[in-house]
């Protein structure tokens, strides 16, 4: 069959080279057409029949082909687009190193420009497990050098590193604040992938005086990590406490870099470049450094006489909110801190059964006592209960029923208006102003809460460096809820006197004094009044904050004031009425323990009376009334502030 084919396909294909009669046009028969075209037809069918058999392979395959391509296209998307950034961050990771140049913190300043703190090298020693030789024998005989010299057990070195794992990019702390001769031996060794670096932490010159208010820095915790890794690394130190917490912010400086790329066995084969640190803004603080010496040495000598160990003072700049000082005794080193505290000196610190941790100034809730009664005084005639001249027969103290509620005078000081009442701090003339009493209808506990939380009681004061506490101004409702008890009588005329669940802060009574000696006005205190760059340029002007004017009308906080002059011209505080400048002030005995057989010594004052320049409150824990330790420290603290003050 293949024959007769092939002869004929040549026949044709010869008629169509050289038949020149065919091309012409020359008849042929019409059998021999169609027997021509038959052949033709057949011959152009052949090949589609065997196309049609080959091409099924070639889809299956090209479907194979299509779905390999997909799935590696759909890879490579997901790798270069979803996960592009974070392997570029890890393939980044492999071939740059970054030796970090730390930025010192800003330095904070008293108000005449003095250094309460400054920056100092420590040395840490860190590894940087990629870097670290893969050779186990090596890498061991490595961190066993580092171990002897620094003195870190190698299973801790191995905890430590093996919690990150060996590709880990970032250094690992191995120990901080090692001597600067054991940061030589490392450094001089070459060890791989073990580094020596230096942070600058803090040196608190203060003395520990303003420990509470400045606070302290700290090594960085992975919960406070979390969420700023941009910011901070695991080696950094960041404020923990107090001013050094509230301004963290401020005082942080951005971390400065020396870039390297490196091969695959850590050695470096080019420098990138530098980025120069920029050290933090500095504070310039409100305190007045010597007022806080003086006023810290002055409470030392008088606790002594009388055998306290415990106690705070507050000095205010009454027109401002400014904190001129701030001393709580006993206080403690922050430097502990700093520096890295040891579980001994921590124990210490909290078994000590003064609690010098306490922030008393701010965090101890105290019993007022009678340190309260300017402010009763002040809703009492706002509110209309009582006026200047309103008066009350003090016999000695009330009667209700089987309840006697006494004066501190055995006898009472017999008839009493709002100012004797609180230069002389008769009880019976507040038992009355609180629950009524001699045609007195009494401001009862809901209007002496009321008027108390506008003074600012109750609630924290927004000091700026955190940690306080809010006390407890209670009501009926509170005692309902607290102690599943109603509300008597007796409990209303142990509020108007300071006592019974009645509970503030030394910064409460500090600020709420301030209110009477600038006239109405409730400031926010705080600690900073400037923000100054390197070149001591001021960035910022901390603008005094008003939280509440005109509480008081002014007529009736001049009948307060005339009562807390009296106090020191003829009142409890007499000692201080030959000073040369004319102080105003309210003593305070606040009793407390199971029986009240304690008593804590309040004195709050202001001066000069006129034209006060500063509020000072002292209290002192278990040392009797306030006019046998806190009106002395007063006196003494006051003599020198007027004749130093610049």
């Amino acid at each position: 069959m293949k024959k007769p084919r092939k002869d004929l396909f040549k026949k044709l294909v010869g008629l169509e080279e050289g038949d020149k009669k065919w091309r012409m046009g020359e008849s042929r028969t019409k059998d021999s057409e169609k027997w021509i075209f038959h052949i033709l037809s057949a011959d152009r069918e052949a090949p589609k029949i065997e196309t049609e058999r080959n091409v099924k392979p070639f889809i299956v395959m090209g479907g194979a082909c299509l779905l390999i391509f997909t799935v590696l296209f759909a890879r490579i998307s997901y790798l270069e687009v979803y996960k592009g950034s974070q392997n570029r961050v890890l393939a980044e990771g492999n071939r740059m190193r970054e030796t970090v140049i730390r930025a010192p913190r800003g330095i904070i300043y008293d108000r005449n420009h003095i250094k309460l703190v400054k920056n100092t090298p420590s040395y840490d020693v860190t590894v940087l497990p990629i870097d670290l030789p893969g050779d186990k024998k090596q890498r061991e005989d490595e961190l066993s050098q580092v171990s002897q010299i620094v003195g870190v057990p190698m299973d801790e070195i191995h905890k430590d590193i093996d919690a990150k794992g060996m590709h880990y990019t970032q250094p690992v702390l191995i120990k901080d604040n090692i001597s600067k001769d054991e940061s030589f031996v490392i450094a001089a060794k070459g060890l791989k992938g073990v580094n020596v670096s230096v942070n600058p932490i803090r040196d608190y010159l203060d003395g520990g005086l303003l420990s509470h208010a400045l606070g302290y820095v700290g090594r960085i915790s992975e919960e406070e990590l979390k969420g700023n890794e941009d910011k901070y690394r695991m080696t950094d130190y960041i404020g923990k406490t107090g001013l050094e917490k509230s301004y963290e912010s401020v005082l942080k400086g951005k971390d400065g870099a020396q870039r390297y790329e490196v091969d695959s066995t850590g050695k470096v084969v080019k420098f990138l470049g530098q980025e120069d640190p920029h050290l933090g803004d500095s504070l310039v603080l409100s305190i007045d450094f010597g007022l806080e010496q003086e006023l810290a040495g002055v409470m030392q000598k008088e606790m002594q006489k009388v055998k306290a160990t415990k106690a705070t003072a507050i000095a205010m700049d009454p027109k401002t909110g400014g904190i001129l000082a701030y001393v709580d005794i006993p206080t403690y080193d922050n430097n502990l801190f700093s520096q890295g505290i040891s579980s001994a000196d921590y124990a210490n610190l909290l078994n000590n059964p003064d609690n010098p941790l306490l922030a008393r100034g701010i965090a101890g809730e105290y019993p007022s006592g009678s340190v309260i009664k300017p402010f009763i005084a002040s809703g009492a005639l706002q509110e209309g209960t009582i006026t200047e001249n309103s008066t009350v027969n003090s016999t000695g103290g009330i009667h209700v029923g089987n309840w006697f509620f006494p004066d501190w005078k055995a006898g009472g000081h017999g008839v009493t208006n709002v100012v004797k009442a609180i230069a002389d701090s008769v009880n019976t003339f507040f038992y009355a102003v609180a629950g009524g009493y001699e045609g007195i209808p009494g401001l009862g506990p809901d209007k002496i809460k009321h008027y108390l939380d506008l003074f600012g009681f109750d609630k924290q004061t927004g000091v700026d460096i955190g940690g306080e506490s809010k006390g407890n101004i209670p009501d009926p409702a509170w005692k309902k809820r607290a102690k599943n008890e109603d509300w008597y009588l007796g409990d209303t005329y142990h509020m108007g006197i300071g006592q019974g669940d009645l509970l503030v802060t030394p910064l409460q009574i500090s600020n709420a004094t301030c209110v009477i000696a600038n006239g109405g006005t409730l400031y926010q205190p705080h600690f900073v009044r400037q923000e100054v760059d390197e070149n001591d340029k001021v960035v910022k002007t901390i603008q005094s904050k008003v939280i509440r004017q005109n509480l008081i009308d002014p007529k009736n906080i001049a009948i307060v004031r005339k009562g807390m002059r009296q106090t020191v011209t003829d009142g409890s505080a007499r000692s201080l009425k030959n000073l040369p400048v004319a102080i105003s002030g309210k003593t305070g005995t606040a009793q407390f323990g199971p029986n009240n057989e304690f008593e804590h010594g309040w004195f709050t004052s202001f001066a000069p009376s006129d034209n006060p320049q500063i509020e000072l409150t002292i209290l002192v824990e278990g040392s009797g009334g306030g006019d046998v330790t806190a009106v002395p420290i007063a006196k003494e603290v006051y003599q020198w502030y007027f004749s130093n003050r610049k």
